[in-house]
This record gives C-alpha cells, structure tokens and sequence, in this order.
C-alpha cells in the first residue's frame, strides 16, 4: 500500500513538471512571437517609408501638405535682408527695391523700414500695395511686426508678418515703366480767427478719429496716403468754425524738417459734426463748437 502511495506522488509530480514546462514553453512562444511581430513590424514601416517616393502622391492631403510645404521653402531659403548694412544702397524708391530684388530672393523689412519706403512710393501705386487707412491702422496695433518682400516676375509681393512669422496680410503690385506721378503739395496756410480756440492736439484728433467709420474717415481726410506721412510729425488739428460751400475747412499743423508748415482739407459738414462729438467725448480735449454758416460770408483773409 505504501509502494502505491509512492507511485501516485510520482505520478502527481510528473504532471505538475509537465504542466510547468507548457506553460514555460507558452510564455517564451509568446515573448518570441512579440518580438517577430515587432521585427516584421518595423520592417514593414521601413519598407513603406523606402516606397513613400515611389507612390503616386495624390488627393486633398497630398495637395494641402505640397502648398505648405511649397510656402515654408520659400521663406526658409529666403536671404532675409533685416539691417542697411546687408544691402549694397539705400532703397529711396521701387526702381532701387526691384534692383535689390533682382539679386536677392527675397529681404525684409521693419515697421519703421516699410514705412519710410511707403512714403516713397508714388501714391498710386502705394495704394495697391496697402490702403493709406489700413495702414494707418496696422501702425496702431503691435500684431504686424514686419513685412517680407519678394520679386516674382514683373510683380512685387508683400507679405505683412505678425510677430510669430505668420501672415497676416499679402498684396502684389505690378511694377510699371510710366514716370512717377508728382505729388501735389498743399499750400501751406496761417492760422486764422475761425481757428481760434479750435486747435485740437494730434494726440486727440487721432483719438476721435478711430471711434468714426471708414466712410466718414474718407470724408474727413479725403487724401489718407498723408495721414501715413504725418502720423509721427503732426502736431495740432484745426477745425474751422465756419461752413463754406465745399464743405469744413481742417488745417494740420505738421512739424517738417526745418520749420512748421501747415496743410488743408475740406470735409464734409456730417462728417465733421461726427468728428467733434467723438472730440468732445473725450475728457481732457477741447470743447468745440458746430461748424455754421456765417450769413455776411465775409472772411477777409481768404
């Protein structure tokens, strides 16, 4: 009885080693078939990556990912021009920038930079690269920092850039071979007694000038390529009293280089009337009056 005890232990022992050693064996399979799947796997990958090239690369995706890509070559092998120093003249006028260009791929500009050029350019043609108005507003904000300039073909491109390098404007101008148009300076005027006690600093003129809408903006000041000019160098803003038959007489008080001059506009009497409620809105700037029509019409230094 105890030989048989003996065998049924034996037998016992030998089925447990069995089942140790399957599953022992099940493991490793397990762990030998991840990693050939891991191997085939990569290979695959490394495979479908070789063939990437060979593979027709068409539809929506293929086409969005070739037009960014196309884009972010284009400025990363741009020789960015960002100081005077890197270019071999000054750039006075578009004749000077399309030679730079002609050389170079591309250049940048600052603020500062685009803005001294812009007053170059004829007023025509500035207006097609950017509106007097926008740009006027763009200089008000902190979201354009520069602006990027290429030449392709007979056409000059813009693109304004935020501070992240990202466009947030883009313009083309066809360079032409006519003479640049004159421009025509306004004469220049002296203060006069419909002026008195209406001259507003710029500071507050430009203040009102921003809460009016475009269309008002453009009956204010009929030629806003200047306001671009004399945004830094403009001094006082007079409003006339008087209503005359082309309309409110506004004079801009602008420092030039070597004295004073002084500049004139008619606007319209809606338009003004809107300007001088957005003036006496604001706290510290000067109560004003409506403009009227004086019944002798008799101003004598006219």
């Amino acid at each position: 009885m105890k030989e048989n005890h003996e065998n049924l232990d034996n037998g016992t022992a030998q089925r447990l080693r069995s089942k140790i050693i399957f599953v022992g064996i099940a493991f490793l399979f397990l762990i030998v078939a991840e990693l050939l799947f891991d191997l085939v796997e990569i290979g695959m990958g490394q495979l479908l990556l070789l063939s990437n090239p060979l593979r027709p690369q068409t539809g929506r995706l293929w086409e969005e990912d070739r037009k960014e890509q196309l884009g972010l070559d284009e400025l990363d092998s741009a020789q960015v021009v960002t100081s005077p120093e890197n270019v071999e003249h000054a750039i006075n006028n578009l004749e000077d920038l399309e030679a730079v260009l002609s050389i170079r791929h591309s250049m940048s500009m600052t603020r500062e930079e685009f803005n001294d050029f812009y007053k170059t350019v004829p007023q025509n043609m500035a207006r097609r690269i950017v509106d007097p108005l926008d740009l006027f507003a763009m200089n008000r904000t902190m979201e354009w920092q520069k602006t990027q300039l290429s030449l392709s073909g007979n056409q000059l491109v813009f693109h304004f850039l935020d501070g992240y390098e990202k466009p947030i404007r883009e313009s083309h101008l066809t360079l032409e071979s006519a003479a640049e148009s004159e421009t025509t300076a306004l004469p220049e005027v002296e203060q006069r007694e419909k002026y008195r006690g209406r001259m507003v600093p710029a500071s507050i003129f430009f203040r009102a000038f921003d809460q009016l809408p475009r269309a008002y903006q453009l009956q204010i000041v009929n030629d806003p390529y200047r306001l671009v000019q004399w945004q830094n160098s403009l001094l006082r803003v007079g409003i006339s009293l008087w209503l005359e038959d082309d309309g409110v007489e506004i004079v801009f008080e602008v420092n030039g280089d070597s004295r004073t001059k002084m500049h004139s506009m008619y606007a319209s009497e809606m338009a003004v009337e809107y300007l001088i409620r957005e003036i006496n809105a604001i706290e510290d700037a000067p109560k004003l009056q409506i403009p009227y029509r004086r019944d002798d019409d008799a101003e004598k230094d006219h």
